[in-house]
């Protein structure tokens, strides 16, 4: 009776084990638990680095005006008031003489002065130009920090749901084991085995209370960086909820067209190209002449208590045009020029190797996203023969005409296949996660 039952419990663990190994769902999450998705909103609002680059972005942006480039004209109030205390004493030709100690002079001084630079090469459009460039480049840095944010959040979601399920499979499997150990001690007891089969099952559950004790501090690592993408307390719980679900429509040629048209790093080597471009312009302002309007209106006031005159009052405006050209310097602004043109074609250069990079990228991990794709099919049938071969194990076990050593090695290539499986759609899914991120859609899909 002893015997029947022992046989009954393991079998029923074998049951259970060979129904987690085929992938079938046991429990549901928690209600507390959070998708990709909600994960991705919270990183983009929440995320420190993207934060950071937020507010470069606003910077660009407030610097974006036609005052910074210089369109408007300035204005600016100048005041002065002036009080001395002196002694002189003064001898004139006609043998007179003046002499007089602490004598006060006050002198009160105002000027409002306006100054306009009506034309300095075209510079000031140029620098309008680039200030608008600046934002849009500023807001790409943005974008493009957002997007590898998106992308190593996933990765590590995904990594996460991989390790997850892999430790649910350790904890089973050390259930069998642990089951299996009891079952060859009260088999023991009864006289139906020996001592070496009892040893063989106790080291075997502690090979699995070790795979599963590693497994824990693995998915408790990636929790962390999970938390910390987030900006969440390191410390928090963090389950899966999302399944690892392959793109079966990934087409080159599409990835291609969008990732010209979308890709967030080919989108920043456009507008350094066209910054460059703008910093010509401006460089090639200086060798022209700059013309400037000006105008003032002052006003003075001075009352003295020695000297020649007592008291003056003076107000009234000036204005006029003042015309500045460097006819000499060394050379300078001309040279400026050439290496801004320099500049401006080598950037010209660093976009046209950037698009053959990107394009690279992309069919290589086109290529290997499609080997990764194929190989997780193949490890699904290799992990459905292996449930199936646990099953007839099962019944050839329990009648022994298996030993422990066969059995067990039956029991780890199951565990073998479904790991081989987990790592399969893994890889799959960073290839698809890495050809969407170069094809400029991650956001889009993701969010």
């Amino acid at each position: 009776m002893l015997n029947s039952m022992s046989g009954y419990r393991f079998v029923r663990l074998l049951c259970i084990a060979t129904l987690l190994a085929s992938g079938l769902p046991f429990s549901a999450w928690s209600q507390t638990d959070l998708s990709l998705r909600d994960m991705i909103s919270q990183a983009l609002e929440q995320n420190y680095q993207i934060r950071i680059y937020k507010n470069i972005a606003r910077t660009a942006e407030n610097n974006n005006t036609r005052g910074n480039a210089g369109m408007y004209p300035t204005v600016g109030l100048v005041g002065e008031h002036r009080r001395s205390i002196s002694n002189s004493r003064q001898e004139f030709f006609t043998g007179d003489s003046q002499e007089r100690n602490n004598a006060h002079s006050n002198a009160t001084t105002a000027s409002l002065e306006v100054n306009w630079i009506v034309f300095d090469g075209l510079a000031m459009f140029a620098r309008k130009e680039q200030f608008e460039q600046l934002q849009l480049l500023s807001e790409a840095d943005t974008r493009f920090f957002m997007e590898e944010t998106v992308a190593d959040l996933a990765m590590a979601y995904f990594e996460l749901k991989q390790q997850t399920q892999l430790l649910d499979t350790y904890r089973k499997t050390l259930d069998v084991s642990r089951a299996r150990l009891d079952f060859e001690e009260k088999a023991l007891e009864i006289g139906t085995s020996n001592l070496l089969n009892v040893q063989l099952a106790r080291v075997d559950l502690n090979t699995d209370s070790s795979l599963v004790l590693n497994q824990e501090a693995r998915v408790q690592e990636i929790a962390v960086s999970i938390n910390r993408l987030i900006n969440r307390e390191l410390t928090a719980a963090v389950r899966p909820v999302d399944s690892i679900r392959l793109d079966a429509d990934l087409n080159l040629s599409e990835l291609l067209e969008n990732a010209r048209a979308k890709n967030t790093a080919l989108d920043r080597q456009y507008l350094a190209e066209l910054v460059a471009a703008s910093e010509t312009k401006i460089v090639k302002g200086a060798l022209f002449p700059r013309v400037e309007l000006y105008g003032n209106y002052d006003f003075g006031r001075q009352q003295n208590e020695v000297g020649f005159l007592q008291s003056s009052r003076t107000f009234g405006p000036e204005y006029g045009v003042r015309v500045r050209f460097n006819l000499f310097s060394g050379r300078q602004n001309r040279i400026a020029h050439q290496n801004a043109l320099i500049e401006q074609e080598t950037e010209k250069l660093r976009t046209q190797d950037l698009d053959k990079q990107l394009e690279e990228s992309i069919r290589i991990a086109h290529l290997r996203w499609q080997s990764r794709v194929r190989q997780a099919e193949l490890e699904s049938e290799n992990m459905q023969a292996a449930a199936l071969a646990l099953d007839i194990a099962r019944g050839q076990y329990e009648l022994a005409a298996l030993t422990n050593v066969e059995f067990r090695v039956i029991q780890l290539n199951v565990v073998n296949a479904e790991t081989r499986l987990l790592e399969a759609q893994y890889a799959a899914k960073i290839r698809e996660i890495e050809l969407l991120r170069l094809s400029g859609a991650l956001l889009e899909r993701l969010q």
